[in-house]
């Protein structure tokens, strides 16, 4: 097995990524140049002798990798059996809106469409009873109702809500729903609040931009219903309204700034809490390019809430969209942990299928999560038979479709790549896989820029690991 590493520039410094002990190298010009040979497979005795004092300190070592399997394989009986945190239901197949990038709207490989169906209360109870009996070994779970549009189904979400106050007085629950927000009322608002609901609205920045993509079955705009049910609640109902985040998907084309300065603005918003997203390119059928303009104001913002966490500029005046990237840079300094390559390991990407965010179907079948083709393909279990251990086995250990792939890349411990950009709509499929690769290692070669930049501006990381690794 060749020395797996990546290099890198930032416009302060040379860097070598070495995948085998997870560090991050300083390097100087020419030691860089003797390193890009060596990742590519071209390097000299000479170059190799330059960099005598890395391999002295255990860098530049030749990979341990001998074996491509998850080390939670040998727990999944225990960790199935009773550590399940939360579920998601799907109320309904069926939406109001016909929003144009939807996991339903017929774009996405495997075709998942709106249907009429409806999950019925004996298999809701079912999903319950299969959660509660799952999460023995947890003082604390959550219920999430999803759709299609939950609301639309309110009449069952109560039932569900009094059959697990009834059952299950000691267990405690938290909820959540995401809806569009285009059917609230005081009916429904009263019930969330007496319920201890959290609440996420789906709204895509103003008004031009929101009624481009998510729109009704006539192609009509919901901006401005779903704005004057949002005011209403904030008027009327103060307290609850500080328990709604707002979801914001930015698709191509799609002018960032003006959804950003949206949310600054906005007197209704400018308070609220604002989670971004982009279109999920996992089985889309069309290529998503987002433009230049995006990516560089991205960027922009992203820097901004950079220079916040140095203090060099006003926290108070980062972007509500990017004012999570704050608490993200601490989080950057976790990349370099002491995980190291041994023997036997996985690719990062995969969570546990059926434990951390199962999601049920309509007709009872459990699937990993709700971003994966609802094929019974990708299921992982029932209601009624419980989770299947082969399935979720298989599914963990995505990393064996592309084992050689795996075993060369120097993005292996950091990859995102779970069971949700291996999907083609027929299951589990290599080339799938490899063809999301490269998205991945962007992401990765970006937060390593960021540690560095950091570190370059004399960040003080809760611990002095990486600065160590780097100085």
């Amino acid at each position: 097995m060749a020395v797996v590493i990546k290099t890198f520039k930032t416009p302060s410094g040379n860097y070598v990524y070495d995948r085998e002990t997870n560090s991050l190298l300083s390097v100087s010009e020419e030691e860089f140049v003797a390193c890009r040979k060596i990742e590519v497979g071209k390097a000299s005795e000479d170059d190799w002798a330059l960099l005598q004092r890395y391999k002295n300190q255990g860098y530049l070592q030749e990979s341990c990798l001998k074996t491509i399997n998850h080390p939670a394989t040998q727990y999944l009986p225990f960790q199935t059996s009773g550590s399940i945190t939360q579920l998601t239901l799907q109320c309904t197949q069926f939406c109001n809106l016909r929003c144009k990038y939807c996991a339903y709207s017929g774009s996405y490989e495997g075709q998942r469409t709106h249907t009429q169906s409806v999950m019925s209360l004996n298999t809701m109870k079912q999903a319950i009873d299969f959660l509660m009996s799952h999460s023995m070994q947890v003082r604390e779970v959550t219920v999430g109702f999803y759709g299609g549009e939950p609301m639309l189904e309110l009449e069952l979400i109560k039932n569900c809500v009094d059959y697990i106050q009834t059952k299950y007085k000691g267990k405690s629950v938290n909820y959540t729903m995401t809806t569009n927000g285009t059917i609230l009322n005081d009916e429904i608002i009263n019930f969330l609040i007496d319920s201890n609901f959290n609440l996420n609205i789906s709204l895509d920045g103003p008004k031009e931009l929101h009624d481009k993509n998510r729109t009704f079955m006539d192609d009509s705009g919901s901006f401005d219903i779903i704005m004057n049910n949002v005011k209403h609640i904030k008027n009327k109902y103060p307290e609850f309204f500080k328990k709604i985040s707002f979801l914001t998907v930015v698709a191509p084309k799609v002018d960032l700034s003006c959804v950003n300065n949206f949310y600054d603005a906005d007197e209704i918003l400018n308070d609220s809490t604002v989670m971004q997203n982009t279109v999920t390119s996992y089985g889309y059928n069309e290529n998503l390019q987002y433009d230049n303009l995006y990516n560089i104001t991205n960027n922009y913002h992203h820097m901004k809430a950079i220079l916040a966490e140095l203090g060099v500029y006003d926290k108070s005046k980062v972007s509500k969209m990017f004012a999570t990237r704050l608490s993200d840079v601490n989080d950057l300094h976790g990349m370099l942990s002491k995980v190291k390559m041994l023997e036997i390991m996985h690719p990062g990407g995969p969570c546990l299928p059926g434990v951390m965010r199962p999601f049920v179907a309509v007709d009872g079948s459990i699937y990993p999560c709700e971003r994966v083709n609802e094929s019974l393909s990708m299921a992982v279990g029932h209601v009624n038979t419980g989770l299947d251990l082969q399935k979720i086995e298989a599914i963990l250990n995505v990393g064996k479709l592309t084992i050689d792939e795996c075993k060369a890349c120097w993005n292996f411990i950091h990859c995102k790549l779970c069971v949700a950009a291996c999907d083609n709509g027929d299951g589990l499929c290599k080339n799938t896989k490899l063809s999301n690769c490269m998205m991945s290692e962007v992401a990765t070669l970006d937060a390593l820029k960021t540690i560095c930049l950091l570190l370059e501006q004399g960040y003080d990381f809760e611990s002095q690991t990486t600065a160590n690794r780097t100085g």
